[in-house]
């Protein structure tokens, strides 16, 4: 039993120890999304596409 009064606080500290380096890099942004960045240029925004160009004998679409 006298060594249970030993590792349980300091079973304790060292978790929050943890969850503060946890803390810390969640708001220095290490948990954010790197990967969209590669496959932006991929995705194709409609709102964004370029309409000026239209094909031969078709009408411009109406932008409202």
């Amino acid at each position: 039993m006298p060594g249970l009064s030993i590792m349980l606080p300091t079973a304790v500290v060292i978790a929050l120890i943890f969850l503060g380096f946890f803390l810390w890099s969640a708001n220095n942004g290490d948990y954010e999304d790197s990967e969209t960045l590669k496959y932006k240029m991929l995705i194709d925004d409609e709102d964004e596409a370029d309409r000026s160009i239209v094909a031969s004998g078709s009408e411009p679409r109406d932008r409202s």
